[in-house]
């Protein structure tokens, strides 16, 4: 069976879930509008689905996905597309979640292109030309820049698992910076988290402002 043909195949078995009579209660109230609690900012890998990683159910989380999981600091242009910060705006202002997770992984492509910049080993798995990727990661050039110390102390995967651990709270300041995200944290209605995800492990760690660490999840 080819990978297309996998995902026909795949709906043909939803579909027949999907019109049950067993679904019929949520499909009544889920057909006319959206209600999810929970937005995840995750990273486009296929590895690292939220919803298949949380079992969650459709309605339950709404989703953005970009490359490495970033929210560029907030600004107002005209001029410009802003396609994640559209998606956050509508979750908040509309949808009234009250939890937003950013969610990074190990082995992520994007922060693989930007630790490729710097001064240590770690090189890009292809050699070819991206005209998009690198400056879509200056968002978090940061998370980067190491220490002597860590430099000295770590090896590069752990320090990759650093840097996509740091850029995970950068994108967490910078969503602090939007308007109504920060009227939403004040008025207690809305609660920021910074997960990562290890792909071989399976190990789901959360970010702990009070340690200042990152933390099991369960």
């Amino acid at each position: 069976m080819s990978s297309y043909d996998k995902l026909v195949e795949g709906y043909r078995k939803f579909r027949a879930e999907y019109l049950s009579e067993e679904n019929a209660d949520w499909l009544s109230k889920a057909k006319d509008k959206q209600s999810p609690k929970v937005m995840v900012i995750a990273c486009s890998d296929s590895r690292v689905n939220p919803v298949i990683l949380t079992q969650a159910g459709l309605g339950d989380i709404f989703v953005v996905h970009n490359v490495a999981n970033l929210v560029p600091p907030y600004k107002q242009s005209g001029n410009t597309h802003h396609s994640t910060s559209a998606a956050i705006e509508f979750a908040v202002k509309h949808l009234k979640v009250e939890h937003i997770i950013i969610k990074g992984h190990s082995g992520c492509g994007g922060i693989n292109a930007l630790m490729a910049d710097h001064d240590h080993k770690t090189v890009l798995e292809t050699d070819a030309p991206y005209s998009f990727i690198r400056p879509w990661m200056d968002i978090v050039e940061k998370a980067s820049e190491f220490s002597a110390e860590e430099k000295s102390q770590m090896d590069e995967d752990a320090l990759a698992t650093l840097c996509e651990r740091r850029a995970t709270l950068i994108s967490l300041e910078n969503l602090k910076g939007f308007p109504w995200v920060r009227e939403a944290i004040e008025a207690k209605a809305l609660k920021l988290h910074a997960w990562h995800f290890d792909i071989a492990s399976g190990r789901l760690v959360q970010y702990n402002s009070k340690t200042d660490a990152f933390e099991e999840l369960v």
